[in-house]
């Protein structure tokens, strides 16, 4: 597949190199020479040009590529036209950085769907990650439905799955990682235990009683 990644920042390198690794083939750009240079080694191809000028992006053939991403968040113009240009051309799977609520409003008003807040989103996750320590991943299905990968810590007592089960009704194990092998099938009789990792999927609220059931008590340190 043909991405491309506008803004070769911290955040668009970050998902210019992802994508490149997953064998896509990406092209990034950025007005920046010293930018597009980190990136030139790693990219299928990356271009000293200016994404605001629609004709640059009809050279170089954006309405043919399977998916866009616009990481302009400091200039806000500057996003916004980019943004405006790769509606007209038009070009499928548009993803637009925002840098703040008006700038989010704005895309949503011209019609952007996939609109992400990186450092927001960050700041939730990290939060999220101190708060229930034992859920590493999550991925967010739709509205309150999430899928998450549960680590088991070293303390924590084996139990069932079926014991699991009958805490937690309102959740869904999905897999059971263990060994690096995926088993996507498995008996009520099972004892999971360290080092296993469990997927579940379900309602936020019911996942985050699931995590903090994972975390042993502690006795209070005195100060």
């Amino acid at each position: 597949m043909q991405f491309a990644v506008i803004g070769l920042g911290v955040f668009g390198r970050a998902c210019a190199f992802e994508l490149q690794r997953q064998g896509n083939e990406v092209l990034g750009i950025d007005l920046d020479e010293k930018e597009v240079n980190k990136v030139s080694d790693v990219l299928s191809l990356a271009v000293i040009a200016d994404a605001t000028d629609k004709e640059t992006l009809q050279e170089l053939n954006f309405s043919q590529l399977d998916g866009v991403m616009v990481c302009i968040g400091d200039n806000l113009e500057a996003s916004l036209l980019c943004t405006l240009n790769l509606i007209n051309l038009p070009v499928p799977n548009l993803w637009v950085k925002a840098k703040t609520d008006a700038h989010h409003d704005i895309l949503e008003s011209l019609g952007v769907k996939n609109i992400i807040h990186p450092e927001q989103d960050m700041g939730i996750r990290i939060a999220q990650a101190m708060n229930y320590p034992v859920m590493k991943q999550y991925l967010s299905l739709n509205g309150e439905s999430y899928l998450v990968r549960i680590d088991i810590p070293e303390d924590w007592t084996p139990q069932s799955i079926a014991s699991i089960r009958n805490n937690h009704p309102s959740t869904s194990l999905v897999m059971i990682i263990r060994a690096k092998e995926m088993i996507r099938v498995f008996e009520d009789s099972w004892i999971v235990e360290h080092p296993d990792s469990l997927v579940f999927s379900g309602l936020l609220p019911d996942l985050k009683r699931l995590a903090k059931s994972f975390i042993p008590p502690r006795t209070p340190d005195k100060w």
